[in-house]
């Protein structure tokens, strides 16, 4: 893990209620790219994200998944964010984040997780999520998050069928010994059930 030590005890979403975005937009060109940071205060909280963007590739239809933010404070007073917000800014998505506010301390982290139920229509989406706080030099931050909605394959023949939220997660460039952290669901929607023999294997395939 990170010098930033991320926390499970810190789950962002462990006592939040949830804050709905359920719309839909025109398509939307593509983004710009993201400003450089500006830069943190002496004596004031810094707010910090693992990655600005996410690009989750195809996803299936029918699939409730999650994808999850990490919101570090890297100043050395206390941190507050919220209350989240999200805007679809392209498709019909359907997806949920935390409401309130919650302080983070100095060194600390915790997990901004945006939940999705069943995908209402096909093809790309993009949300913003847009992630207010007491950093004077970010008192807005946005992030963004794409994927594309795919026809689910109907189930062939009966018996257990696993299926995964997302295939492939793109977060673009990241700093050296940056925390990362990544949930992928896993559900069941064969007719009978699914058994996982071996514990997942995490393989490098590039880079140390």
């Amino acid at each position: 893990m990170s010098k930033m030590g991320l926390r499970a005890s810190l789950v962002l979403a462990a006592s939040l209620s949830a804050a709905v975005a359920a719309a839909c937009a025109p398509a939307a060109p593509a983004p710009s790219a993201q400003k450089p940071a500006a830069p943190a205060v002496r004596g004031a909280p810094a707010l910090d994200f693992d990655t600005l963007a996410v690009d989750m590739g195809m996803v299936p239809q029918d699939q409730m998944g999650v994808q999850t933010f990490v919101v570090m404070n890297r100043g050395d007073k206390p941190l507050r964010v919220g209350p989240v917000s999200i805007d679809v800014e392209q498709g019909c998505a359907t997806a949920k984040t935390v409401e309130k506010t919650t302080d983070i301390q100095p060194n600390d982290a915790v997990l901004l997780p945006i939940t999705f139920s069943r995908h209402t229509q096909l093809g790309p989406h993009r949300l913003l999520v847009k992630v207010p706080s007491n950093d004077p030099a970010k008192p807005m931050t946005t992030l963004s998050l794409r994927f594309a909605v795919a026809n689910d394959a109907p189930p062939s023949g009966s018996g257990p069928r696993l299926q995964v939220d997302k295939g492939i997660i793109d977060v673009g460039t990241v700093p050296y010994d940056w925390p990362m952290y990544e949930q992928f669901t896993l559900r069941n929607v064969g007719t009978s059930p699914l058994v996982l023999n071996k514990a997942p294997v995490v393989r490098v395939e590039q880079g140390c």
